[in-house]
């Protein structure tokens, strides 16, 4: 009979945690990124924003993790097209991304502070006079997402 009981209890500990293991996997959403027209290969910086302030203030100085960048991905591109998938909790997020063609670890302006490398923003959103606003490039994440982003 011990080992009965034993057995029981080992299967209702494995059940308890399939159970809470599956439950970690239905609330994991995705959002899968393709960055389109990458002209020179280089390294991509892409930051993934939950911070309004973090994403406005954001000049692409200091590669790295930073407060209010969730996720990202600093890696060797080549011309064409990059694609990546990232796991994060629900929420509303910003992507901002450029290619660092000459590798020096910044995006490097012009004397009007005009991008010379390639970036871009989730929904492809425009600044005026600098990046755009965290609302005109946000989204919301609730289980999946596709984002294209065209580089300029």
């Amino acid at each position: 009979m011990p080992d009965n009981l034993c057995q029981n209890k080992l299967m209702k500990k494995l059940i308890i945690s399939f159970c809470l293991m599956s439950s970690l996997f239905v609330n994991a959403s995705f959002v899968e990124i393709e960055v389109t027209d990458i002209s020179q290969e280089g390294i991509l910086h892409l930051a993934i924003y939950n911070s309004k302030e973090t994403f406005e203030s954001d000049k692409g100085d200091k590669p790295g993790p930073q407060e209010g960048i969730v996720g990202g991905v600093v890696e060797f591109v080549e011309k064409g097209i990059y694609k990546g998938k990232f796991e994060l909790p629900d929420g509303i997020y910003a992507i901002g991304l450029y290619v660092d063609s000459n590798k020096n670890e910044k995006l490097d302006t012009n004397f009007f502070s005009i991008p010379k490398e390639q970036f871009g923003f989730s929904n492809n959103a425009k600044g005026r006079f600098g990046p755009p606003s965290f609302e005109s490039a946000s989204f919301e994440l609730d289980g999946y997402k596709e984002i294209s982003i065209n580089l300029k």
